[in-house]
C-alpha cells in the first residue's frame, strides 16, 4: 500500500535533478507529475526529463513507489505497458523499499531500470565512519603587560622626557620600525607580536623577550628607539566538543539494482559512491 506517494514522487524528482548534475546534464529540466499521449490514450508520468544529444532526443519516464513492502512483478509489467504504449521512452522504477526477485527478472528482460532511492539508514554506515568528535581548546592571551627597553645612548642624545600615549590601549597602532629609512625598513604592529606570544601552556605572569637592533618604537609620529620589549601575560584555556553525525550529513542513497551500483548524495548535493547495491 502506497505510504505517501507524491512526497516520494519530489523526494525522487529532487535526487534526480542531482544525480543528472553529477553526470554533466545541468541545463536538463526533470519535471513532476507530466502528461504524455501515448497510442491508445494519455498516460501520467509521476517523473520525467528529456534531453538532446547530437541529432538524438532521449526522453526518461520515472515511476515511483513508496509501498511498504518490495514492487512485484506485476507493477514493472504495468509499467512496460506504459512505456509501449507511449514509445521511444526509457523507464526507470524508483521505489524506496526495493523489488521483488520476479520483479527484477522482468526488468532486466525489458530493459527497465530498478532503482532503490530512500533515506540513509543505520545500517548503511557499516564499515564506514558514522561519528566524528571534534575536540577544540581555544587558546587566549589575556592581561599582556609590556615593558619597554628604550635606548638609552638616543634618549640622552635626543634629550626625551616625555612617554608616548595611548601604547598600552592602542597596540594596534603602535609600531616597531626596524631600519627606519633604509631600504630594508620593516615594520609591525605591538599587537603583531602579542599575537606571536607563545601560548603552549595554561598559566599566569608567563614572560617573553623580543630583541631588535636598530627599532624605534613609534605612534601618532613619535618614535622612541628601544632595545627589547619584554611581555608578562596570561595564558587561558576553554575547551568545547563538537559531535558531526555523517548520518544528519547524508540526504539519500541510491541504489540501482539492475547494475549494482550505489551511491549517497549528502545534502550538499554531492555524490558518491557507496558499495554495493541492495537487491
Amino acid at each position: 500500500m502506497q505510504k505517501n506517494g507524491e512526497e516520494y514522487e519530489l523526494f525522487v524528482q529532487d535526487i534526480y535533478k542531482i544525480l543528472n548534475c553529477a553526470d554533466g546534464l545541468k541545463d536538463v529540466v526533470v519535471q513532476h507529475d507530466v502528461k504524455i499521449e501515448g497510442v491508445s490514450r494519455e498516460h501520467q508520468i509521476d517523473v520525467y526529463w528529456q534531453f538532446t544529444c547530437g541529432t538524438v532526443t532521449y526522453r526518461v519516464a520515472v515511476e515511483c513507489k513508496d509501498y511498504k513492502n518490495p514492487v512485484t512483478a506485476e507493477k514493472i509489467e504495468a509499467f512496460r505497458a506504459t512505456l509501449l504504449d507511449i514509445g521511444d521512452i526509457h523507464g526507470i522504477f524508483a521505489a524506496r523499499n526495493g523489488f521483488q526477485s520476479g520483479a527484477q527478472k522482468v526488468a532486466k528482460t525489458y530493459g527497465i531500470q530498478l532503482v532503490q532511492i530512500r533515506e540513509p539508514l543505520e545500517s548503511d554506515w557499516r564499515g564506514y565512519i558514522k561519528d566524528i568528535h571534534i575536540n577544540y581548546t581555544f587558546r587566549f592571551v589575556v592581561n599582556v603587560r609590556p615593558h619597554i627597553y628604550v635606548n638609552k645612548e638616543w634618549i640622552e642624545e635626543n634629550e626625551i622626557k616625555q612617554k608616548i600615549a595611548g601604547f598600552k590601549e592602542k597596540s594596534d597602532q603602535t609600531y616597531i620600525v626596524k631600519n627606519k629609512g633604509l631600504t630594508n625598513e620593516d615594520r609591525i604592529t605591538v599587537k603583531q607580536l602579542i599575537d606571536k606570544l607563545p601560548s603552549d601552556e595554561e598559566g599566569r605572569d608567563r614572560r617573553y623577550l623580543f630583541e631588535f637592533d636598530n627599532a624605534y618604537l613609534e605612534y601618532e609620529d613619535e618614535y622612541i628607539k628601544i632595545d627589547k620589549i619584554e611581555f608578562t601575560y596570561d595564558v587561558e584555556f576553554s575547551y568545547d566538543t563538537q559531535h558531526i553525525s555523517m548520518m544528519n550529513m547524508a540526504r539519500a542513497i541510491v541504489n540501482n539494482v539492475i547494475t549494482g551500483e550505489s551511491f549517497l548524495i549528502d545534502i550538499t548535493g554531492n555524490v558518491k559512491n557507496w558499495g554495493k547495491a541492495e537487491k
